[in-house]
């Protein structure tokens, strides 16, 4: 009865006039929001990011919208949450309605896309932000699997083996680095882009760029990326899916997949640039290799002092692992972390505010093992920008679309060997690449990619 009524309301109002459907109640917006998350779930459609407010569909959430709902307090600032959170919701449904198409669903992603404009604003402006419930997102890690697995032994045998990995990876930034055989550049920029500062004239603070701001400070803060080896493996290139919905990658058009982010330090919301490159693989050095498989990647993330000025890099792979912290300000002092702790590059990094810089990536790893200056005369390849949203949604030669992460944020052809022994420390399928949100990176302890603390966790 209750799908009946769902798909009788869905199409009735995609049929509607946009005019018509503006002038309907709350109660109908109700419905055809609803109506739209009972027909995605109906076709399997899940979505790791696509978290919302229990009880409350047009408010989208993420682990920074959480943190800022309890710094709203004022009127105004609540106001501006609302709205925010309802972005969020409109991107989500509007990347998941993509993939309706041909899923025998009253919806279709037009009409899915009119109740999206239409409704969610309506929703919105009648949202009561004191009757909200705070917003959670649960973490990366399966309690469960640290209960079975016994985890405050394991966690103490795995201590020598983190301490290891440590002191290897730290090694590896003084270790004579390979020789770079290729450089892949972003487009060229002339100029500064606005600063973060001149971005927060809101209620929350926060820095927001338009679309076009956007695209200026990615294109500023870019780096280039050296490969030491000529083997396809260690190109970097454009995700796709098969007819069968499973990922390829073309080297033909080297791409950055981009998002922004924020975090908060030292009583300021800082904004982030995220820059993600994919490797068709890990090559395996044998049978027990724990660690190589299909896709691997490098996440490298700017994170910016409201004038402009890079305050840190880190980078992760897309499995979460390997989280290096690169300090730029020179009043960074590293705190005394608790939990395995992340990598640390020796020495102060140049700037990207004032010049370009280059990772140079470690041959099949993909490590980064230096950061240094691009090569005038090195063979060069140029790479473009792809927003990461778009691979929640990727065309697939049946004319349908298809999302990478399955929806648990996995890539399930992804998964690793490493998964078989390190499940005790809680972090499910570990080596398996992940969707943003998803990044899970201290197997000693809890600790995430995206928390918006993570600065002060990282930095006295």
């Amino acid at each position: 009865m209750y799908a009946i009524r769902n798909g009788l309301a869905a199409l009735l109002i995609s049929l509607m006039p946009i005019g018509q459907l503006a002038a309907q109640t709350d109660t109908d917006c109700e419905q055809a929001v609803f109506a739209l998350h009972q027909a995605l779930n109906r076709a399997g459609i899940k979505d790791a990011q696509a978290n919302t407010l229990p009880g409350y569909p047009h408010l989208g959430i993420d682990r920074w919208l959480a943190y800022q709902q309890q710094q709203a307090r004022s009127p105004a600032q609540q106001q501006h949450w609302i709205r925010l959170s309802t972005d969020k919701a409109w991107q989500d449904l509007s990347v998941m309605s993509l993939r309706l198409a041909d899923k025998g669903e009253p919806f279709t992603p037009q009409s899915a896309h009119q109740i999206i404009a239409t409704c969610l604003p309506v929703l919105a402006a009648r949202t009561d932000f004191d009757a909200l419930p705070r917003a959670e997102v649960a973490d990366s890690y399966a309690t469960w699997l640290r209960v079975v697995g016994l985890y405050p032994v394991t966690a103490w045998l795995a201590t020598g083996s983190i301490d290891n990995y440590h002191d290897e990876m730290t090694a590896r930034f003084s270790d004579p680095a390979p020789t770079p055989q290729r450089q892949f550049v972003p487009p060229t920029v002339v100029g500064f882009p606005v600063a973060p500062a001149a971005l927060s004239d809101n209620p929350l603070k926060i820095p927001l760029p338009d679309a076009q701001q956007r695209q200026d400070l990615l294109l500023h803060y870019a780096p280039v990326v050296m490969v030491a080896d000529s083997q396809r493996w260690n190109q970097p290139g454009r995700v796709a899916l098969d007819e069968n919905g499973e990922p390829l990658l073309s080297t033909r058009e080297p791409v950055s997949y981009t998002w922004i982010s924020w975090t908060r330090y030292r009583g300021q919301n800082l904004l982030q640039l995220n820059y993600q490159f994919w490797f068709s693989e890990r090559p395996r050095t044998g049978v027990f290799d724990g660690y190589g498989g299909t896709l691997d990647g490098v996440i490298w993330r700017v994170t910016l002092k409201p004038d402009g000025k890079v305050l840190f890099y880190d980078s992760i792979h897309p499995c979460g692992c390997y989280h290096k912290v690169y300090p730029v300000d020179a009043e960074l002092v590293a705190a005394d972390m608790q939990g395995d702790k992340p990598v640390f590059y020796p020495q102060q990094v140049a700037d990207a505010y004032a010049e370009r810089i280059a990772l140079l990536l470690a041959p099949d790893t993909h490590y980064v093992v230096r950061i240094t200056s691009p090569e005038e005369h090195l063979p060069t390849d140029s790479y473009g920008f792809v927003d990461a949203d778009a691979l929640r949604a990727l065309p697939q030669p049946n004319g349908q679309h298809g999302s990478l992460f399955n929806g648990k944020g996995l890539v399930p052809v992804s998964k690793r060997g490493e998964r078989f022994y390190l499940w005790p420390m809680g972090v499910p399928s570990a080596g398996a690449m992940r969707q943003p949100g998803e990044h899970a990176i201290a197997f000693k302890g809890r600790r995430h990619f995206d928390d918006p603390g993570l600065v002060n966790i990282l930095f006295e």
